[in-house]
C-alpha cells in the first residue's frame, strides 16, 4: 500500500502513527491528533513509555481532539523571548505551562462550539515558527509563499526541507507499523533526523 493512501480500516495506533509520526520519532515537538470512537484510555495506553504527553482540546462525544506533545521541547520554545512576548500579548502573561494549556484548551473548545475565534497561537504550541504564525494572522491565512504542514511566510527553502524530513519519517514509520510493530518499536526503528536526507 502506498503510504499516501490511507487505509479505511485503521487501528487507534495506526491512526496515531498516521497523524503524529514526526512527534513520535522526535523530529517535531507536537501535533494535533483527531480520533473518532477512541477513548482517552486507548490514547494513554498507546503513548505509554514514549515520553509523550497529551492534552484534550475538544471532546464532541464521538470525535475527540488532542494536542500530542513533547513537554521539554515545547517548554524550550515557550521560553524563547520572542515567543513568550507574543503569547503575553495574547493573554498568557504570568501563567505556567499547565495553565497555558488550560487557556488554549478553553479557547479551542470555544472555537469548536462557535463561540470564539480560532486561537491562532495554537501554532506556537504546535512548534510552528513564529514568523509563520504571525504571517498567517497578519495576512488572514492568505498570500503565503508555500503550504506544507502549515502555511509558510518566511524561509521557504528551510521549511521545505523540514516538511521533507517529516514526510520521510512518516513513510518509514507507517512501513514499520504495517510490518506489525507497535508505536514504541516503530519509533525506535525509524532513522534519526541526522540520518535522514530530505527528498
Amino acid at each position: 500500500m502506498n503510504w499516501m493512501q490511507k487505509d479505511v480500516q485503521t487501528s487507534a495506533q495506526m491512526e496515531i502513527a498516521w497523524q503524529c509520526a514526526p512527534v513520535l520519532t522526535g523530529v517535531k515537538p507536537s501535533n494535533i491528533l483527531t480520533l473518532k470512537n477512541v477513548s482517552e484510555k486507548e490514547v494513554a495506553e498507546s503513548l505509554k513509555e514514549m515520553g509523550i504527553s497529551y492534552s484534550m482540546l475538544c471532546d464532541s462525544g464521538v470525535r475527540k481532539v488532542w494536542l500530542i506533545y513533547r513537554e521539554e521541547e515545547i517548554l524550550e520554545i515557550l521560553g524563547k523571548k520572542e515567543y513568550s512576548e507574543f503569547l503575553d500579548i495574547l493573554g498568557y502573561r504570568g501563567f505556567e505551562f499547565p495553565q497555558m494549556l488550560q487557556i488554549m484548551n478553553l479557547r479551542f473548545e470555544g472555537y469548536q462550539h462557535g463561540s470564539a475565534e480560532f486561537p491562532h497561537e495554537l501554532g506556537i504550541f504546535l512548534g510552528y515558527p513564529l514568523a509563520d504564525v504571525k504571517g498567517f494572522i497578519e495576512h488572514n491565512g492568505k498570500d503565503f509563499l508555500y503550504q506544507g504542514y502549515w502555511k509558510v511566510y518566511e524561509n521557504v527553502e528551510e521549511r521545505k526541507k523540514m516538511f521533507s524530513i517529516y514526510n520521510v519519517v512518516k513513510e518509514e514509520f507507517i512501513r514499520e507499523m504495517q510490518a506489525g510493530k507497535d508505536l514504541w518499536h516503530a519509533a525506535r526503528s525509524v532513522r534519526q533526523p541526522f540520518d535522514i536526507q530530505p527528498a
